[in-house]
């Protein structure tokens, strides 16, 4: 099982990758702030978060509210990550660190998935996954529930 989810995500990359630049918008640089809550295994945490970039891009946030899940939430991250977008949809893959291991992420090094669409030209909606990639057959011994984010945000 591990083999294939491996599989699946280099083709996926590499679909990403080989995408006719016509397919794809270019991408301008721009702020992004968001609000997300995560909705899975620690409903209630809140986040804050921002990221400055074009394709490539900055990523910074901060859990601000705990949801009193055991082990607690960490306080800050910092990543990179590549967007693709395609009309209003953005797509991304990147890494975080996270300065504090729970038992949602093993390690402080993770990755970062996210899906997101524009509503309007200001306000988008994004998903985001961060994992250190116990399923994909990294680290399977350290604890990883993952952080699944849904967020609302501000583009300026």
């Amino acid at each position: 099982m591990r083999t294939l989810f491996r599989i699946a995500a280099a083709a996926a990359l590499l679909i990403a990758h080989a995408a006719p630049a016509r397919a794809l918008d270019t991408l301008a640089p721009d702020l992004r702030l968001w609000v997300s809550e995560d909705f899975v295994h620690a409903p209630g945490s809140l986040m804050i978060s921002g990221r400055y970039g074009g394709a490539w891009g900055l990523r910074l946030g901060a859990w601000i509210r705990d949801s009193h899940i055991e082990g607690g939430i960490p306080d800050k991250f910092g990543g990179i990550d590549r967007v693709w977008a395609y009309r209003g949809w953005r797509a991304g893959l990147g890494a975080v660190w996270i300065d504090d291991t729970t038992k949602l992420n093993g390690t402080h090094w993770d990755f970062d998935v996210s899906l997101g669409y524009d509503l309007t030209r200001r306000i988008s909606l994004e998903y985001h996954h961060f994992s250190h990639g116990k399923k994909l057959g990294f680290d399977e011994d350290v604890p990883n529930g993952g952080w699944n984010l849904l967020g609302i945000g501000l583009i300026f």
